[in-house]
């Protein structure tokens, strides 16, 4: 993780060398130009995508286990659509959004989907078929998709919003950074602090039941968690797919089934994973960049499909 943070420093449109990155850091000069590209541009650019895949990974792990639903995360069910809903509808009534603007947008579109997929999950017909499950959270985020391009459309904020349905992490700033990441750390420590009491509701409501926790209680806890996750983590980057879907599985092949170790796992290696994405979308097809979110398809689908084949989905 430190050699790929280091390389999120160094390597871009313009690449810099290691002493430019480290006096960058370290004695930092306003009239150079270097250090100001690495200092406004790549560090929070590194930063993000530090915690935007700890969180969607983290989310992802969370959905799994809550929904006793192997191929959960916040992007396949409409979580990521709902919370794009909420950052159309401000560009589209606001000129310049601030941060906090933009995150509280995200907030809320995320919960309405996350509404609608809690009291999908609590209904015995959709807990005992996840496909009900995954079919439910396509058609939220079609529809959620599908509103957000008739608002581009209708409001001309193609340009604005593009960046939001391919995900990126080319234009954050320390502004959303000072924002979002004390928010994305509050969800991901809650997320570790409740991964015990999703490990006994993995195993089935009755078992739960029996050592004397709520269910209930658990899912409401985790759905605040993966609000604070992937609702901030969207507003950063935009909507992006797969990434919660396949970290889970991946770290399951080397800590097992228990959730106090899925999760922190899952946050360490989204991590790890996103800002390796995020440094490959600048070297692809230099000078251009290719979208994060692409990549993290690329790679996620394949990946999926050789978990499927294995029988771990």
């Amino acid at each position: 993780m430190l050699v790929a943070m280091a390389s999120s420093l160094k390597y871009g449109a313009v690449e810099s060398s290691w002493q430019e990155v480290s006096q960058s850091l370290l004695n930092f000069d306003t009239s150079n130009q270097t250090h100001q590209l690495i200092y406004q541009l790549r560090v929070p650019r590194m930063i993000a995508s530090l915690f935007v895949g700890a969180a969607f990974a983290a989310s992802g792990a969370l959905m799994q286990g809550i929904t006793h639903n192997p191929i959960a995360d916040s992007g396949l069910l409409g979580i990521n659509a709902g919370a794009g809903l909420g950052l159309a509808l401000v560009f589209a009534f606001v000129t310049t959004p601030n941060p906090a603007m933009t995150i509280l947008a995200s907030f809320i579109g995320a919960a309405v989907a996350l509404a609608i997929i809690y009291a999908a999950s609590s209904r015995i017909a959709f807990t005992r078929s996840p496909i009900h499950m995954v079919l439910l959270g396509a058609a939220i985020g079609s529809f959620f998709t599908a509103l957000s391009q008739s608002i581009s459309l209708l409001f001309n904020l193609n340009q604005d919003i593009t960046f939001w349905f391919v995900g990126g992490t080319g234009n954050v700033t320390w502004g959303q950074i000072k924002i979002a990441v004390p928010v994305m750390l509050l969800g991901i420590i809650g997320a570790w602090l409740i991964s015990k009491q999703v490990t006994l509701l993995s195993m089935g409501d009755e078992t739960a039941i029996s050592l004397g926790r709520n269910p209930q209680r658990i899912r409401e806890k985790s759905m605040l968690c993966v609000l604070l996750l992937a609702g901030t983590a969207v507003s950063l980057v935009g909507t992006i797919s797969f990434l919660g879907l396949i970290i889970p599985h991946i770290v399951r092949f080397f800590v097992g089934h228990d959730y106090r170790f899925v999760v922190p796992a899952a946050t360490l290696f989204g991590a790890l994973f996103f800002v390796v994405a995020d440094v490959s979308s600048r070297l692809i097809a230099p000078p251009l960049e290719t979208p994060v979110g692409v990549i993290v398809t690329l790679i996620g689908v394949p990946l999926l499909l050789v978990q499927i084949r294995r029988g771990s989905v």
